[in-house]
């Protein structure tokens, strides 16, 4: 079929348009389909965290640390209700030694958490990630998380036919503009550059499961969370061109708690935009590359017994079905039934058994 004119073809899968390209060396003309850039929902950039040594660092907003974010696993009997965790790497804790969490408030400030390195668990394989279970009133708070459902399995994998080239998006702390009176995480945009097939030989010898993404990785990211879009989805978060919000809702929400509203806001959203993003994993190293220093020398250069790290662009990601595995140890599994039994307890007036 000939085109004779680029239009925008907004009803496609992924938006975008149709653009001329030309070959080489006759400069026939052919087009291709180019999808946009997606647009990142706001509230995504809002699931980072920012972990530091101490208060006073996280107060001051020093350029050291780590990222962190937040997920959501629902209670087994009540999955309106989740329990939130921090999701790191086992190094940054351990860099940290007791580690402070850094969160937006929604007045502009900050509120720290301090705890204790043995309130963090850990993968019982070794894997590089630590989990805090935590729970604090939200009203004043400016987070999210990402929820169970949003993430990638092996099945998904399949189902989406998710794999080299997908689209990738890394939320977390770039230190060399950080933010310092407020968390201001930064979104680096990157693809699948391998499968989780091999396992990644770090620079300290531990060999993880993991993607390769390309993402200009650079340190202060560790802990990150990665993200990947459905490449069978349109890939635009956008709630306003859907033409979602919630005064074309508020008939619905009449009657619910504000908790309830924004529960319900999320799901339709969910339900009626794009697939995705789902949470590819957690980003826990940058792959360098050894390059060798070369001297100056009268008429050319010479080769020295020198090395610089150089860094490849390469970010190593563990993937989010490892992370379920901590989420789901016994301890915490636990932990979760017995918070869901105090709040229908609380919710009852009355003792359970």
């Amino acid at each position: 079929m000939h085109f004779t004119q680029a239009e925008d073809f907004t009803g496609q899968s992924g938006g975008g348009r149709w653009v001329t390209r030309y070959s080489y060396p006759n400069r026939i003309p052919f087009r291709v389909w180019e999808t946009p850039v997606p647009r990142i929902a706001d509230r995504y950039t809002d699931c980072a965290v920012y972990i530091y040594q101490s208060r006073r660092d996280a107060e001051l907003g020093v350029h050291q640390g780590g990222s962190g974010f937040i997920v959501m696993v629902p209670f087994e009997n009540n999955p309106v209700v989740c329990h939130p965790y921090i999701v790191t790497n086992q190094h940054v804790v351990i860099a940290a030694g007791d580690p402070v969490i850094r969160l937006n408030r929604k007045d502009g400030g900050t509120e720290c958490l301090e705890t204790k390195a043995d309130q963090w668990k850990q993968h019982r394989e070794g894997d590089d990630i630590s989990v805090l279970p935590f729970d604090i009133e939200p009203d004043n708070l400016k987070h999210s998380g990402i929820p169970l459902r949003s993430f990638v399995t092996k099945s998904l994998i399949e189902i989406e036919d998710i794999g080299i080239g997908d689209d990738t998006i890394m939320i977390g702390r770039f230190i060399n503009h950080e933010g310092k009176q407020q968390n201001a995480p930064a979104v680096r945009f990157g693809n699948i550059a391998m499968m989780a097939t091999e396992k990644i030989k770090t620079p300290v010898g531990l060999e993880q499961e993991g993607f390769l993404v390309e993402t200009r990785s650079l340190p202060g990211y560790s802990g990150s969370a990665v993200l990947i879009y459905s490449p069978c989805a349109m890939n635009d978060m956008s709630v306003r061109r859907l033409g979602i919000d919630k005064a074309s809702i508020k008939p619905l929400l009449s009657g619910r708690t504000a908790e309830e509203q924004e529960h319900f806001h999320s799901e339709m959203t969910a339900s009626l935009a794009a697939k995705g993003p789902y949470l590819l994993g957690i980003d826990f190293c940058h792959i360098p590359r050894q390059a060798t220093v070369r001297r100056r020398i009268t008429g050319g250069t010479e080769t020295t017994d020198l090395f610089v790290d150089e860094n490849t662009g390469m970010a190593g990601v563990i993937p989010a079905w490892r992370i379920i595995e901590v989420l789901f140890r016994e301890d915490l599994i636990e932990a979760r039934r017995k918070a869901e039994r105090d709040l229908a307890e609380a919710s009852s007036g009355c003792a359970l058994d």
